[in-house]
């Protein structure tokens, strides 16, 4: 069976981290996401059973030679519901780009999780938002990516797994989670 198929949405320039914006300018927001990023498709390049990793961003990422796929600006849910389409029934990762402590054995869980039941997610430090998504099969799926993702897309399919690991839930969206972070000895 051919291996999984990966993407990782970017949002950059003056729009990325706008929720960071009591903590940082613009222009450093921008690096932050670029850092962060950077970080997650060099975890994602090594992982065994992803066979493609491709940025999904308005723009290619600078430093990136892998496949890109433009956002044409249609919201995130319905660019990564094209995305899935053109693939058809692949195996297929979605996994946000601001993930700093990620390593290959959270997604390798991930898509492992996701080979057994069909789907897995894994949701934020909150249990409220959504930071990845692995769907083993062509089923029907909606993305729902947003506030309260979580609840939105687990009601979509009450068996899928759930992957609680650090590196998957420790996202960077608030000044928070900046706190958070550098508690833990992270730097931004």
């Amino acid at each position: 069976m051919a291996g999984w198929r990966a993407v990782v949405p970017i949002k950059q320039g003056h729009l990325g981290k706008s929720r960071l914006a009591p903590l940082f300018a613009a222009e450093e927001r921008d690096r932050i996401v670029h850092r962060m990023a950077r970080h997650v498709l060099a975890t994602l390049s090594g992982v065994a059973a992803l066979d493609t990793v491709t940025v999904l961003s308005p723009r290619p990422f600078a430093g990136w030679d892998g496949p890109w796929h433009r956002d044409l600006g249609r919201g995130l849910n319905a660019e990564l519901a094209a995305w899935r389409a053109e693939r058809g029934d692949a195996r297929i990762v979605v996994i946000h780009a601001d993930l700093p402590m990620l390593g290959a054995g959270d997604v390798a869980m991930l898509v492992q999780m996701a080979a057994a039941r069909g789907m897995a997610l894994a949701h934020d430090r909150a249990g409220a938002g959504t930071n990845a998504v692995a769907i083993a099969d062509g089923r029907d799926f909606e993305f729902c990516f947003g506030a309260d993702s979580c609840q939105r897309h687990l009601a979509q399919d009450p068996g899928m797994g759930i992957v609680a690991r650090a590196g998957l839930m420790d996202d960077i969206d608030t000044p928070a989670d900046v706190t958070a972070f550098c508690a833990l000895g992270g730097a931004i």
